[in-house]
């Protein structure tokens, strides 16, 4: 039969946090860069999250103010005046400013809105939104 085998003594190898030794270095370490990564982590999907928002808010006001002024402009020349054009878009759009100027060939409808950027409605950092369209009178119209 062979020699016996010995077990390694378990105080002559380096254990896993001892540097000196020469052992790796693990376990302290990594929870630390976890808690690290998951806050940074969590900053970013903040600030994404906001932009996101911030996006989408400028984007669906632009697309309110646009189609407000032209069914408005288009509207007011066919059937109306500049005053029907006003109150049709201020309809639409109620927190909104409205202009309606009539020259007499054509009517000019603009419909600006103050748009929150970032935080809850009513946040300081707002963007105004404008949008424009002109329509010309209809020669074919009910009233003149």
């Amino acid at each position: 039969m062979g020699a016996p085998r010995t077990r390694p003594d378990p105080t002559d190898a380096p254990r896993e946090c001892d540097r000196a030794a020469g052992g790796p270095t693990v376990s302290r370490e990594r929870g630390a860069a976890l808690i690290g990564v998951l806050a940074i982590g969590f900053v970013f999907v903040l600030v994404v999250a906001q932009t996101l928002i911030a996006l989408g808010r400028l984007g669906g006001s632009a697309a309110d103010v646009t189609e407000a002024a032209f069914y408005a402009a288009q509207h007011g020349a066919r059937y109306g005046d500049a005053e029907d054009a006003a109150r049709i878009a201020r309809d639409l759009v109620p927190d909104a400013t409205v202009i309606a100027v009539d020259d007499g060939t054509v009517l000019l409808v603009e419909v600006s809105v103050e748009v929150p950027l970032v935080g809850p409605e009513h946040s300081p950092v707002r963007h105004t939104v404008t949008g424009r369209a002109t329509a010309p009178y209809s020669p074919y119209r009910s009233r003149p």
